[in-house]
């Protein structure tokens, strides 16, 4: 096994400020004592929240009460934010996205995947809000990229580090799950707006400068350069690397919860096990940069 540790660089770490629990050393972390309603008006705060974030990956808040506005901002603070081609929005609030499953709606995202890379520039991170919970289930999993990475042989990181990978929305989005009387139009829409991308399959994190692992199976296609075959085992097996425990985290969710992960260096999975019963979630969406 190799890794890329030596070649960090040399990034502000501190935190002093915030109450940090640390999940599990690998990933994810609870920030206490904190009211993100209020952050918009605390810059040092603010900084502190993005070096944990950078640090945990995937931060967790307790007992939030933002409305759609403050929820917006405090993303804001962050980066533009994207509006999905494909989900409905809060009312009144079209940066934000609803995610919301009932009887009638089945759960759409329980596989592993990173947002939007079917973008020339994905997401830097998302900020998720639980607003309406079912009783049991629908936890939420994230995996972390580096050790993805990291587990692999250096002969293998030498030949992957030199592909790049095609991702499409059509992979995922179509009439099964785009629902309305415009999901014809938002598909056709999308398919000018949103033509398939080219990213590297091993990324380089902006701010860490670390390697990681950036392939996931529900929006990249097939590995520029090699035939269908070698490119659908290769892919398989990449694939199967995301989902081994020690690398993951599993958030239970309780009412106002808010998690906000740096969507370029992991992995989720939203367990669709609480279906049929209700589970109503926002997310803002923070525009990254073109992976490199």
């Amino acid at each position: 096994m190799s890794s890329d540790h030596n070649e960090q660089t040399t990034i502000r770490t501190d935190t002093n400020d915030l109450n940090i629990e640390v999940l599990v050393p690998s990933i994810g972390a609870i920030i206490h004592d904190i009211d993100l309603s209020e952050a918009v008006n605390k810059p040092n705060i603010v900084e502190q929240i993005e070096r944990a974030l950078i640090k945990h990956q995937v931060i967790f808040f307790r007992n939030q009460h933002l409305t759609p506005q403050q929820h917006r901002d405090f993303a804001q603070l962050f980066g533009s934010l994207h509006t999905h081609p494909f989900y409905s929005h809060v009312p009144g609030t079209p940066e934000l996205m609803l995610l919301e499953y009932d009887f009638d709606r089945k759960p759409g995202n329980d596989s592993w995947h990173t947002d939007i890379t079917f973008t020339e520039t994905p997401a830097l991170g998302c900020i998720l809000y639980a607003r309406e919970l079912p009783s049991t289930g629908g936890d939420t999993l994230w995996s972390n990229m580096y050790l993805a990475y990291d587990s692999l042989s250096s002969p293998m990181q030498e030949f992957l580090s030199k592909l790049s990978a095609e991702h499409s929305y059509a992979k995922n989005f179509n009439l099964t799950n785009v629902h309305g009387p415009d999901a014809q139009e938002k598909l056709d829409k999308a398919k000018k707006d949103y033509p398939p991308v080219i990213h590297p399959v091993i990324r380089t994190h902006p701010i860490t400068k670390r390697k990681l692992l950036f392939v996931n199976t529900t929006f990249t296609t097939r590995i520029i350069g090699l035939n269908d075959i070698e490119s659908h085992i290769l892919l398989d097996y990449l694939f199967s690397l995301v989902n081994k425990p020690e690398y993951t985290v599993r958030w239970h969710w309780k009412e106002n919860d808010v998690a906000f992960w740096d969507n370029r260096s992991t992995q989720h999975y939203a367990i669709g096990d609480y279906w049929p019963n209700r589970r109503q979630m926002h997310r803002a969406t923070i525009i990254g940069e073109r992976p490199v």
